[in-house]
């Protein structure tokens, strides 16, 4: 059975929330209190808070990602500066054309999967430990059951490692069952890395 995902995972199809302060916090691995600095500092929001009223911040996770790198392609190009004091528009533009293919190309790995997410690696680490764990808890019922029946040693120990190399065959089936159905079907026309049909 699969673990279910960390509360800070989130599939593709939920990108565009909106989320609450808090999500957005756990999303992005940020403290609650920066989240609230950033929209001091004009991050966009979806909806504004009103207390009074009980409602809550509706912030958008694409537009807050967009804002951070925007701002951070500024302070970059900012934060050079030439002889004179300040450099040329020329540069500053070169700087920022050269900030901006950094990131689409790290946008297009993404797409491309050749990145991991974080939160997915944690999400597959989850469902593969606690498949783990069932495999063998069940091996520890299995060999203490039946253990009791058998006289010789190397038997028991050869049940025992049958039963465990079973554990640890469903966990990687489950966690290249996940990482395989992320993929598109024409990723590896070779199939070389493709989960093994062998048990």
């Amino acid at each position: 059975m699969a673990a279910s995902a960390p509360p800070s995972a989130i599939g593709a199809d939920e990108l565009r929330g909106p989320f609450s302060q808090k999500r957005i916090a756990a999303l992005l691995d940020v403290h609650r209190n920066t989240v609230a600095k950033w929209i001091d500092e004009g991050c966009p929001v979806v909806q504004r808070a009103d207390r009074d009223r009980g409602i809550e911040w509706e912030l958008s996770l694409p537009e807050i990602v967009e804002w951070r790198i925007s701002r951070s392609v500024q302070s970059a190009v900012a934060g050079y500066q030439g002889d004179a004091g300040l450099i040329t528009k020329e540069e500053a533009d070169r700087r920022r054309a050269v900030a901006n293919a950094i990131t689409a190309e790290i946008s297009a790995d993404e797409a491309l999967r050749s990145v991991v997410s974080r939160h997915d690696a944690v999400a597959d680490m989850a469902t593969f430990c606690q498949v783990l764990k069932t495999g063998l808890a069940n091996m520890a019922a299995k060999v203490a059951a039946r253990a009791t029946t058998m006289t010789n040693a190397s038997e028991i120990e050869a049940m025992a490692q049958t039963e465990m190399n079973r554990a640890f065959t469903a966990a990687r089936e489950e966690i290249a069952l996940r990482w395989f159905a992320k993929r598109d079907t024409d990723h590896d026309a070779g199939g070389s890395d493709q989960p093994s049909s062998e048990g």
